[in-house]
């Protein structure tokens, strides 16, 4: 016996199916959208930090220690990849919406021990989408309100690569280490957080407190793209 939809029944099926149809259409608009939302907002956000990064204000809280969270902290650039950013102190969610931030429970740049910066690889400025480019002997430059330090990527350590990937659960990567270190983390593969991606860089040279030269010789941070 075979059934038959009956003109009303169609007509509600196209209907079901356009709608279908719509709703697919706008949620893959919206995923490709998503991105360049959350680039622009980092954008934006970067400019509001690139002034604050050069207050008086801030370099009085840098020198006590007490940054607030999702306030500026220090300026990283990473010639290999093309990157200049401001980076905050805290990994917050709103921290992170800015680009890239600095684990609180981590020594400051410059500082002995293990500093520790997270970054997004696919979204908010992608600071860290071609992290997995870096190789030994890369040199980056970490600005802070009181001085200038230039860290250095170094050979493969502990039977791994450099960068490396390792699970999310891995948080010895932010360990203490005896000499003074950078640590940068990203998500991996690119789009998902099912990994992370590590790259560890050595302190190799600092100015001292006072020395740095003034902030304006330096142009605007930005993510270069």
């Amino acid at each position: 016996m075979s059934l038959r939809l009956t003109k009303k029944g169609r007509r509600l099926v196209v209907r079901i199916v356009t709608l279908a149809a719509v709703i697919t259409t706008l949620a893959g608009i919206a995923l490709i959208s998503y991105p360049f939302y959350t680039d622009r907002k980092a954008r934006e956000q970067q400019a509001e930090l690139a002034r604050d990064f050069q207050s008086s204000a801030l370099r009085t809280a840098y020198e006590r220690g007490s940054v607030p969270s999702a306030s500026p902290l220090t300026r990283l650039v990473i010639p290999r990849l093309r990157v200049d950013t401001i980076v905050v102190e805290g990994v917050s969610q709103k921290a992170l919406d800015t680009g890239a931030g600095h684990y609180p429970t981590t020594p400051l740049p410059g500082e002995p021990g293990n500093v520790a910066i997270a970054g997004h690889r696919n979204t908010f400025g992608k600071p860290f989408a071609e992290l997995d480019k870096l190789r030994p002997g890369d040199r980056i430059s970490v600005l802070t309100p009181i001085g200038q330090h230039t860290y250095e990527m170094v050979p493969p350590f502990d039977n791994h690569p450099n960068p490396w990937v390792t699970q999310p659960e891995d948080v010895d990567v932010l360990s203490p280490t005896s000499e003074a270190m950078l640590t940068l983390t990203t998500c991996h593969p690119k789009g998902s957080a099912r990994q992370r991606l590590i790259a560890r860089l050595k302190l190799v040279e600092s100015s001292p407190s006072g020395t740095l030269s003034a902030l304006d010789d330096f142009p605007p941070p930005q993510v270069i793209r």
